[in-house]
């Protein structure tokens, strides 16, 4: 049987081919080796950051009761606790970060609602000489405005506290009065 001879073309255009191909993959390595070194300096670095840290975390557990009576459902006494947990350093820089999350959060659970604005009981006293009663319950405002407070001063003291690592916890309840922040060691 007798081999296919190959036109001068056909070896020209192979040989292209090949050098084509060539340049393409040295191109490619010239490309991805600093790439390659970028990725593993970013991943040592990462790794070092890591180590002295963590991410903090916040956890959060909430607690309700309904009172039913033959024909009413009503909601009964509730309280939400959120753990902010990690070192105190990223805990301050992010200060702004865990208020709004944890505000938000709460503004959105259907207890925000139900929350008795007790500090108030001075202004229920010019109420009582007018034919409506006031309302009872605390302003999303008011309420924004006490968790701020509270996560604030406890982030101070875990400043002022020199420890490295720790938890705020956070019980905010049916009273203004019951919503109360602490940093734990």
């Amino acid at each position: 049987m007798k081999k296919p001879r190959m036109s001068v073309k056909s070896i020209i255009s192979n040989f292209t081919y090949l050098f084509l191909l060539l340049v393409v993959t040295l191109s490619t390595l010239q490309y991805m080796t600093p790439v390659l070194s970028q990725n593993n300096t970013l991943i040592e670095k990462e790794d070092a950051s890591q180590l002295g840290n963590q991410p903090l975390q916040i956890i959060k557990v909430a607690k309700n009761s309904y009172t039913i009576t033959l024909d009413a459902s009503f909601i009964g006494s509730f309280n939400t606790t959120y753990q902010i947990v990690g070192d105190v350093g990223p805990m301050n820089l992010s200060k702004d970060l865990i208020i709004t999350t944890i505000t938000k959060d709460f503004d959105s659970s259907p207890e925000a609602g139900y929350v008795n604005n007790t500090s108030s009981v001075s202004d229920n006293q010019l109420y009582l000489n007018k034919r409506s009663l006031p309302n009872p319950f605390a302003t999303k405002d008011v309420i924004d405005g006490k968790i701020r407070s509270e996560i604030a001063a406890s982030m101070e003291n875990a400043e002022k506290s020199g420890i490295v690592h720790g938890e705020i916890e956070c019980i905010f309840g049916s009273s203004l009065d019951e919503f109360k922040c602490s940093f734990h060691k």
